[in-house]
């Protein structure tokens, strides 16, 4: 199995992945009881203009494909795995690449979302596709409104490869009170690693260019101000402070058991050196990560195979991932917590805010018993918590939150 590639040169060639994966329709989604486990295609479209056709490869709206567990029962409730795919792929990336199978034993509902073949889990800063809010604010409720997943943040996991990597480390931490567990497998965790270069050709690779987007940096703006400080896993790295993370990546020295597994001739070895050679990024984005977890005291585990950025090695990663266990025990809503982040909204543990203004600045938000504290944003914020009270206030704020009464 060899996958697609595209060609490019220079420095723009770090971020081609060897996870460029391709498209297909699974059958209509069902609530039928099924006697083995059920893979189902469904349709989560986009609130208007937040994602645009064009940033799909293939004609929209947005679909998602769903693993039932074997034995599914509408009336039953199970665990959430929701699985982000890497550059060039989509929602069937999983699937096309015989993945889905490592997943039917857990005894959970699955669902692969559609992250676009470029769109780096990001509200692009120029305003273009904004990815993060639609699997937060839309794919997110709609799976639970559509499938019974059980309540506690121990049962819902992220997890990704690759560019996916990057998206479930960053949307666990702007979901921290639902994600229990977060797993990134080669992922691309610190995109301000060598940002100049990186970060021009993340919009490169991203088809900016040819979907009429002449920004130079599309999707962080300029690479080391505060929109790409916001959106780089490692920087964030404390937002994760009451969450599992399990970490895996290639040390980009070749495995030459992959080889056979890759096909023969010249093609496996090319692809096999490619992988290895794009893992020397991705193990140097790591290491920074896993550096700034331990430093945060994060709950993480962290594990290095030999091996480089291709197929056999995700494969490893993903059974690694499975063993470490996604649905294990977490701790509840935590009396501290910190958060930083440049999101115009979101929900944060029993706290949601919405910035009147997008923010200027990474703001820190920092919850110690009842005390809420805002650091300056450039924008006052609405604050609603989890009673129903409703608080405005400018920033940067310190507020009391009344939970269980708003006098």
């Amino acid at each position: 199995m060899r996958a697609r590639r595209h060609v490019v040169s220079g420095c723009v060639a770090i971020l081609v992945t060897s996870m460029f994966w391709g498209c297909s329709a699974a059958g209509a989604a069902t609530g039928a009881p099924a006697s083995a486990p059920q893979l189902v295609t469904i349709t989560i479209p986009a609130p208007a203009g937040e994602i645009p056709s064009k940033w799909l490869n293939y004609p929209g709206p947005a679909r998602a494909d769903v693993l039932l567990p074997a034995g599914y029962n509408p009336d039953t409730q199970y665990p959430l795995l929701v699985l982000l795919n890497g550059l060039g792929g989509n929602y069937d990336s999983f699937n096309q690449f015989g993945l889905t199978g490592k997943f039917e034993s857990l005894g959970a509902i699955v669902v692969m979302v559609e992250g676009g073949p470029g769109g780096w889990y990001t509200d692009w800063w120029d305003g273009g596709p904004a990815w993060e809010s639609y699997e937060l604010d839309t794919v997110i409720p709609t799976i639970l409104a559509r499938y019974p997943i059980l309540p506690e943040r121990q049962d819902h996991a992220i997890a990704g490869i690759s560019m996916g990597g990057l998206g479930a480390a960053y949307l666990g931490g702007r979901l921290p009170g639902f994600f229990g567990s977060v797993a990134s497998l080669s992922g691309f965790v610190d995109p301000q690693l060598l940002a100049p270069v990186v970060q021009p050709a993340m919009g490169f690779v991203s088809g900016a260019s040819e979907n009429g987007d002449r920004n130079l940096n599309p999707i962080y703006g300029p690479p080391l101000g505060y929109y790409a400080n916001g959106h780089n896993p490692t920087q964030l790295a404390a937002n994760l402070q009451q969450t599992r993370v399990f970490e895996s990546t290639g040390t980009s020295v070749p495995n030459a058991g992959n080889l056979a597994l890759l096909g023969d001739g010249v093609g496996g070895a090319e692809e096999l050196l490619d992988g290895t050679w794009e893992e020397s990024i991705i193990v140097s984005m790591n290491v920074l990560y896993h550096q700034a977890l331990v430093a945060a005291g994060v709950d993480v585990t962290y594990q290095v195979h030999s091996g480089g950025h291709d197929i056999p090695d995700f494969v490893n990663e993903v059974n690694a991932f499975l063993k470490w266990g996604p649905f294990n025990p977490v701790a509840g809503n935590p009396v501290v917590w910190s958060n930083d982040t440049v999101a115009t909204s979101g929900q944060l543990w029993d706290v949601g805010y919405r910035f009147v203004q997008a923010p200027n600045r990474v703001v820190q938000f920092h919850q110690s018993g009842t005390d809420l504290s805002i650091s300056a944003a450039g924008s006052g914020v609405t604050i609603t918590t989890s009673g129903g009270c409703v608080i405005q206030t400018t920033t940067p704020a310190t507020i009391s939150l009344p939970f269980h009464t708003c006098s």
